[in-house]
């Protein structure tokens, strides 16, 4: 799994953009998420809306990650699809050092939202 972090740099006008940062490999575990109201189909998937794809990942409590970042990592055969990051990281602290780690919700994957297929 790798985290592409987001530096802030300054955009030329006295303000600041978001600019590629550097990159990290960890490795992490990926859970499939509902929507939150649970696991039912969202009302957009009622009118023919595509749902959002959505996944947790739990990293090791030393991951470089804020909620800028990207995530990228072999889905379904597909190296290198591109996460992003929609929900600020947690920290979750346990009784012990062993059961420290930290979750992000991502969303995308690489959805076109089309078909690739040409008429």
């Amino acid at each position: 799994m790798t985290v592409h972090t987001v530096v802030m740099v300054d955009d030329g006008y006295g303000d600041q953009r978001p600019a590629p940062g550097p990159s990290n490999t960890y490795s992490a575990w990926v859970q499939p998420v509902g929507d939150a109201a649970g696991w039912r189909a969202p009302v957009g998937a009622q009118v023919g809306w595509s749902p959002p794809v959505r996944r947790k990942i739990v990293f090791p409590p030393d991951t470089v990650i804020d909620k800028w970042s990207a995530i990228s990592f072999e889905d379904d055969g597909d190296p290198g699809t591109r996460w992003a990051v929609v929900d600020p990281p947690r920290a979750h602290h346990g009784a012990s050092d062993r059961m420290r780690f930290v979750t992000v919700i991502v969303e995308g994957g690489g959805q076109s939202g089309g078909s690739e297929a040409g008429p």
